[in-house]
C-alpha cells in the first residue's frame, strides 16, 4: 500500500503540475531514464509507446528489455526526427558535473532538439537550486548543483530560439502520508503567493518548430 501512495502522490503533483496533454499512443523518449520511474507512469497512466536510454543500465532495465538503449545525451543514438515526445528529468545539472560549462549544457539540448520530430515536443525539468526544501537537503546535502531559475530559462531560450517555449514552476515533493495536509499548504503559499523563482520545478514545454 505504501508504494502506491508514494505512486499516486508523485503522478499528482508532479505530472499534473506539469500539464502536458499526451497524446495516447505516441512515441516518447526518455533521456537518463535511470531506474524508470517515470517509465511507469508514461506506460500505465498515458498510454505511451517508451523509449529510455541513460549512460548506466540500471539493475531496473531488465524489466523494459528492447526499450532501453545505452546512451549519452550529447550522442543520441537515435535518428534525428524520430520522437513525438523527448523528455528528460532532473538530468540537465548532471552532464558535465564537475564544471558546469554552458556549452555542454547547450550541446545536451540541441541533442533533445535533434531527435524531437517537427510539430512535437521536448519536455525539460530541473530542480531548482534556491527551493526552500531542495537547497539544504538537495544542493548542500546531496552536492547536487542545481540549476537557478534565471540560467535555467536563458538556456532554453538560447537553444530553442526557433520554437514555442511554455515555461511552468511548480512545487511538488514526496511528502510523509501523515503530514500531506501541512505540506499542502507548504505548497500553496510557494505557487501562488512567494515569488516563482525559489518554486521547487523549473519546466520547460517546447513544441518544435515545424518545416513543412
Amino acid at each position: 500500500m505504501k508504494r502506491i501512495t508514494r505512486y499516486n502522490q508523485y503522478k499528482n503533483d508532479f505530472f499534473n503540475k506539469l500539464g502536458v496533454s499526451w497524446r495516447k499512443g505516441s512515441v516518447i523518449l526518455d533521456v537518463g531514464c535511470g531506474e524508470g520511474t517515470d517509465a511507469e507512469i508514461f506506460l500505465r497512466e498515458y498510454g505511451l509507446v517508451w523509449r529510455g536510454t541513460d549512460i548506466y543500465r540500471h539493475n531496473a532495465m531488465g524489466r523494459f528489455r528492447s526499450r532501453f538503449t545505452l546512451g549519452s545525451i550529447y550522442a543520441l543514438p537515435y535518428k534525428s526526427d524520430a520522437f513525438d515526445y523527448v523528455f528528460v528529468h532532473d538530468v540537465l545539472h548532471h552532464i558535465d558535473e564537475r564544471r558546469q560549462r554552458t556549452d555542454k549544457h547547450k550541446e545536451g539540448l540541441r541533442e533533445l532538439r535533434r531527435v524531437c520530430k517537427p510539430g512535437g515536443s521536448v519536455v525539460i525539468v530541473e530542480g531548482n537550486r534556491y527551493n526552500p526544501l531542495f537547497y539544504p537537503h538537495m544542493v548542500r546535502m546531496r552536492g547536487h548543483d542545481h540549476f537557478i531559475q534565471s540560467y535555467f530559462m536563458k538556456l532554453v531560450r538560447t537553444v530553442f530560439s526557433e520554437d514555442t517555449i511554455s515555461f511552468r514552476f511548480f512545487e511538488a515533493h514526496l511528502y510523509p502520508s501523515a503530514f500531506l495536509p501541512l505540506f499542502k499548504i507548504y505548497e500553496f503559499i510557494m505557487e501562488h503567493l512567494m515569488p516563482r523563482a525559489f518554486c521547487a520545478y523549473n519546466a520547460a514545454i517546447i513544441t518544435k518548430k515545424n518545416t513543412e
